[in-house]
């Protein structure tokens, strides 16, 4: 991602570690999700950039293409997902005045609103690392033996972003209310990680090292 993460500050790779590990800081477990998911898409974009491919085919050298300009589309997607500031607008709805009947119905709608606006943003993490995983099998399939460790460590990294917003959601949904939203939610989250469990292992079945 070069020297800089292009966030809307443009903070230094240094700074975004530093801000994470702080608790005050804005950058917790989505942002981190994300950072690691990019990176996984990252290491795969290297190993499509590759001259050559395992059969150096056309349909092969065509597939990655294709490949690398979703993983393109997808590691941009994530980085915007960093730039989302939910908790801003959680905290501003819990401060809405509650002196009346109608205000407080009125901030209690407003605080399921930021709430599901603030799951939704874990969710579409994983959405994304599940779609780049997809990907990460369709490049590891192809890739030369000599990019076996790029392709496992971008998994990896695909893979614990998943899980880590997998986490973060379902902390979220704890707090929300709307039951057929959180019963399609917790669908899709057991959809999601049951492709990502999948698309994880075939990944890497290409490019493990056979055992001496």
């Amino acid at each position: 991602m070069g020297k800089n993460l292009p966030f809307a500050t443009e903070i230094s790779v240094r700074d975004f570690i530093t801000a994470a590990g702080s608790h005050e800081g804005v950058h917790g477990v989505v942002s981190v999700a994300a950072v690691a998911g990019a990176l996984g898409t990252s290491l795969l974009l290297r190993v499509a950039a590759l001259p050559q491919t395992r059969s150096d085919s056309r349909h092969d050298q065509t597939t990655v293409i294709d490949a690398v300009a979703a993983l393109t589309n997808i590691q941009q997607q994530l980085i915007d997902t960093i730039e989302t500031e939910t908790a801003v607008k959680v905290f501003a709805a819990r401060n809405m005045p509650r002196r009346s009947e109608a205000q407080r119905t009125e901030r209690q709608v407003a605080i399921q609103l930021a709430l599901r606006a603030a799951a939704e943003v874990p969710l579409e993490v994983m959405r994304l690392c599940a779609r780049g995983l997809t990907l990460a099998e369709i490049v590891a399939a192809r890739c030369p033996r000599r990019a076996a460790a790029d392709v496992q460590l971008g998994v990896g990294l695909l893979y614990a972003a998943c899980c880590g917003a997998r986490t973060n959601l379902e902390a979220k949904l704890t707090s929300l209310t709307d039951a057929a939203y959180l019963t399609s939610v917790v669908d899709e989250i057991t959809r999601l990680s049951g492709e990502v469990e999948t698309a994880a292992r075939a990944a890497e079945s290409f490019v493990q090292v056979p055992p001496a």
